[in-house]
């Protein structure tokens, strides 16, 4: 798989080698343009009212509709349990009236035969008349002789007196009660009938006189209840159903449902995809139970118009809203591409362009913005430029500087003089220190080094210049292990070990000593250069202090307040760096480049330089006593 140099691409081929990944979902959305995004958030944020508001008025609506149906569907039940009891009592009376009257037709025993039967013909008849609900009436004497309001139950009056009705009758003591509609002897091909009975007993004499029926068709029970949308069931106390409304819904095909309906405790029943709402009554005197359902979807019909009407408002709203969006994107988005594609050239590098809006906008503003921007960028190029030709001109004078004719002169001098007396190893060995001094100070093209190899450099120029100086001082090198491997600008410490020999052993009348130590900190905030929270890593960022200390002849308060002031200014090019050089009596470059000290500030100047403002160098000196020199590089 070909190496992608990231470094070497542009903005433009950047951006394609990111389409050209395979993104997540996620990654996709967060990529999308934002006129899309724009687009999609307004219709999110605006189709979403409109569909609660939908699903508010359609739940509402279909609340009350139920509430209505509920309420009239339990209206109904009523009014045919009301219906019901009234036929079956009007039976029940009926047939009490009819032994009354037929007690005494056989108590009078004037009464002749012929005239009693005519008599028990025209009650019967008038009977029915006069009681609702009942659709003839069928007297059968002990004898077996039967009489009838209805001609063509004659035909089947053998069947009648042999049927269990009769049987069932004779062990009830007089009492009406309601027969077994299943294998009714009475019933016929065009009409089914519930019957009532009653054993008719001589309320006088106490002897059984006959069996009188009373029978009702099954439809006009409930016929009055039918519609369209709602349906009825008539059931006995065991769950059979005695009646129920004329056959006109998909549910009829279903005897399993039609059954359940009768033990049923849930108000709302789903069949078919379809809604049914439940009722029921019990006429408890005959244990009869009335159930009515109502079909829901032919019963809203309106809601559905409203589901349409709603959807449709909806379908249009959306469509006119996503014109809108689509409209007042573009005129949002059209002068951010401006402005991406004014970017992305000042990105490649043609700090000439500039941005040419006229409105004052939030964009008009961006875009004047990126001008500023833009410029000031183009500044500071020019004074990055300028900087690292002012580094490249401290590393060569801070090179020369270290290669000073009279430090070589007099080394070569010390050799010769070995040489003359005989001492040939220790010659050696001073030209080898001379080598690898100027082989590690001068040798490779770094810039920067770890800070184990400096701490070389210093040991071999340490060694050379105690075997110059052997009666003057001695040296101590104590560096923290765990920051040999952190960076620092290649010939940092030299210049300083330089000062500490010529400008504080050198003039010391006795022995003087050298240290070098360095330490790891720790500090929680941006002060580098201040107090510190040593050995806690976990408060902040962590760097390293070097010191060259010695214990010469230090420097007086003034002079210590000038070198520090020294070191702290930045640039003295720079305007707000002027009272800082003018009390540093620095007035331009020249004035420090052949001073005594310019090897100390180029040293804290190249440290900013290379690691930031936060970094550099500060001085400590009480004079007669010693000076100490640090240095503070990141770890």
């Amino acid at each position: 798989m070909k190496k992608i140099d990231f470094k070497k691409m542009t903005l433009k081929d950047m951006e394609e080698y990111s389409s050209d990944r395979h993104l997540s979902g996620k990654e996709r959305a967060r990529n999308m343009s934002i006129k899309y995004k724009l687009a999609s958030i307004t219709i999110f944020v605006a189709l979403i009212p409109m569909t609660v508001l939908t699903i508010l008025m359609l739940f509402f609506y279909n609340r009350a509709i139920m509430q209505r149906a509920d309420k009239q569907i339990e209206e109904n039940i009523r009014i045919m349990s009301d219906r019901l009891s009234s036929v079956l009592q009007n039976g029940e009376l009926c047939s009490n009236n009819l032994t009354i009257e037929f007690s005494s037709f056989y108590n009078d025993r004037t009464m002749k035969q012929v005239t009693r039967e005519n008599r028990i013909i025209s009650q019967l008849s008038q009977s029915l008349l006069i009681y609702d609900g009942i659709s003839s009436i069928v007297y059968v004497e002990n004898s077996g002789r039967m009489f009838s309001t209805d001609p063509a139950l004659y035909e089947i009056a053998q069947d009648v007196r042999d049927s269990e009705y009769i049987k069932e009758l004779s062990d009830k003591g007089g009492k009406t009660i309601m027969m077994n509609p299943v294998n009714n002897p009475m019933d016929r091909e065009d009409k089914e009938i519930i019957t009532m009975g009653k054993h008719v007993i001589n309320i006088v004499s106490g002897s059984p006189i006959g069996y009188i029926f009373i029978n009702m068709d099954k439809n006009y029970l409930i016929e009055s209840s039918q519609s369209e949308i709602s349906y009825y069931f008539l059931y006995d106390n065991d769950g059979n159903i005695i009646t129920e409304t004329e056959k006109k819904d998909s549910i009829f095909t279903d005897e399993i449902f039609i059954k359940n309906l009768f033990d049923s405790s849930e108000k709302l029943i789903k069949y078919n995809k379809e809604a049914y709402l439940l009722a029921r009554d019990e006429i408890k005197n005959y244990k009869w139970t009335v159930v009515g359902i109502t079909n829901l979807n032919k019963f809203n019909v309106t809601g559905k118009d409203l589901g349409v009407i709603l959807i449709t408002t909806c379908g249009i709203t959306a469509v006119l809203l996503i014109v809108s969006v689509v409209f007042s994107a573009n005129f949002v988005t059209r002068p951010l591409k401006v402005l991406h594609d004014g970017a992305q050239k000042i990105a490649e590098g043609d700090m000439s362009f500039r941005f040419r809006f006229k409105s004052k906008d939030e964009i008009g503003r961006l875009g004047r913005i990126f001008n500023y921007m833009t410029q000031r960028n183009y500044e500071l190029l020019k004074q990055v430029d300028d900087e690292a030709k002012k580094k490249r001109e401290y590393e060569l004078a801070l090179i020369q500087e270290q290669v000073k004719p009279h430090f070589l002169y007099n080394t070569l001098d010390i050799i010769i003089m070995l040489i003359e007396m005989n001492r040939s190893k220790e010659a050696a060995r001073v030209t080898q220190k001379l080598a690898n001094y100027y082989k590690n100070s001068l040798s490779g093209s770094e810039e920067i080094v770890t800070i184990e190899r400096e701490i070389q450099i210093i040991r071999d120029y340490l060694d050379l210049q105690t075997m110059r100086y052997g009666d003057k001082f001695s040296y101590e090198i104590d560096v923290d292990e765990k920051a040999m491997n952190s960076l620092i600008p290649k010939m940092t410490l030299q210049p300083l070990v330089e000062n500490a020999i010529y400008h504080g052993i050198k003039n010391k009348p006795v022995w003087g000593k050298i240290t070098i130590s360095g330490q790891i900190s720790f500090d929680n905030n941006d002060e580098s250069m201040g107090e510190t929270n040593d050995h806690d890593e976990s408060s902040g960022r962590g760097y390293v202090r070097l010191s060259v200390s010695d214990d010469g002849i230090g420097m007086n308060a003034e002079e210590l307040q000038r070198l520090n002031t020294l070191l702290s200014v930045d640039d003295i090019f720079d305007s707000d760096e002027k009272e800082k050089a003018r009390e540093a009596k620095i007035t331009d470059h020249d004035s420090i480049k052949g001073g005594s000290h310019f090897g100390l500030y180029s040293v804290a100047k190249r440290i900013k330089l290379y690691f930031g403002k936060e970094y550099g160098a500060k001085i400590e000196s009480v004079e007669n006593e010693g000076t100490t020199v640090t240095v503070i590089v990141p770890f």
